[in-house]
């Protein structure tokens, strides 16, 4: 029996116009209703984050919960921290060098702003900073603080080029920090510990669930630790290939109620005049 339930947000919570549909919206407050615990998994930084939290009847609760930042942070939805781990100073400078040496952009996202060194800002990292509602400043490394929560860093660039960057990263660097990439244009860098995976374990083990009684829907990389750490890993219909492959089953895309269907299908199944179709 399935009793948390933790899924991702773009395009797996939300389709590309980043709306709930009904639908899904409605399968999430049935599992809400039987007293599961639903808890949003996202790269996104808190703020990012509200509006969603909102819409469900989530937000605000300190026996709700929130992932954000990739896993590198656990909180309840009223702000309490549950755990996490985070980067320092040092990790944003060694990451700087890399972004110098392979002339790409790198942003370092705290609790409650980014900053960057760089002065020319692509377009996919003015997107993503508007869309999450994170401000961004334009800060050379002498001018940070360096007590500062550098929870995450991101390499942003053209699909082409952070498919070079994964690539060229140097040897050992793997075993001091988790990359991975959550879309095409962004590299994420966390803490080694830190993951959708790991966090799921630490809110799981929280409230003293089984992992076998925990599911996890996703669609990019990043959410591949979660979707094989939960009992029962679910990939969107529109999810790349390797969290396909590491899913136990699959659903519809995003833009057919794929969260939707997949909690009627597989956790909903005993409501009165459901039949878990398609």
């Amino acid at each position: 029996m399935i009793k948390l339930i933790a899924i991702d947000i773009d395009d797996t919570l939300v389709n590309t116009a980043k709306e709930i549909t009904p639908r899904v919206k409605a399968a999430i407050q049935a599992a809400i209703d039987q007293g599961l615990k639903v808890v949003l998994a996202t790269g996104r930084p808190i703020a990012g984050v509200q509006k969603y939290l909102d819409q469900l009847g989530l937000n605000h609760q300190d026996d709700q919960y929130v992932i954000t930042y990739n896993g590198g942070v656990v909180e309840t939805t009223s702000g309490l921290a549950i755990g996490g781990d985070q980067l320092n100073f040092a990790a944003y400078a060694e990451m700087s060098q890399l972004a110098h040496t392979w002339d790409t952009y790198l942003q370092v996202e705290t609790l409650d702003a980014a900053y960057t060194m760089s002065r020319d800002i692509p377009h996919a990292a003015l997107g993503e900073n508007w869309m999450v509602e994170m401000p961004l400043y334009i800060r050379d490394l002498a001018e940070m603080d360096v007590t500062n929560h550098y929870v995450k860093f991101m390499f942003i660039d053209e699909p082409a080029r952070i498919d070079e960057i994964q690539t060229r990263l140097p040897a050992g660097l793997a075993d001091k920090y988790t990359f991975v990439k959550s879309t095409p244009h962004f590299l994420e860098v966390l803490h080694k510990h830190a993951s959708k995976g790991n966090a799921l374990r630490l809110l799981a083990n929280h409230l003293k669930v089984d992992m076998q009684e925990t599911m996890a829907i996703g669609d990019q990389e990043n959410d591949v630790s979660m979707i094989e750490a939960a009992g029962l890993g679910v990939a969107m219909g529109n999810a790349v290939s390797v969290v396909k492959s590491a899913a136990q089953v699959q659903t519809t895309t995003q833009h057919a109620d794929g969260v939707g269907v997949a909690l009627e299908k597989w956790v909903l199944v005993d409501q009165p005049g459901n039949s878990g179709n398609f």
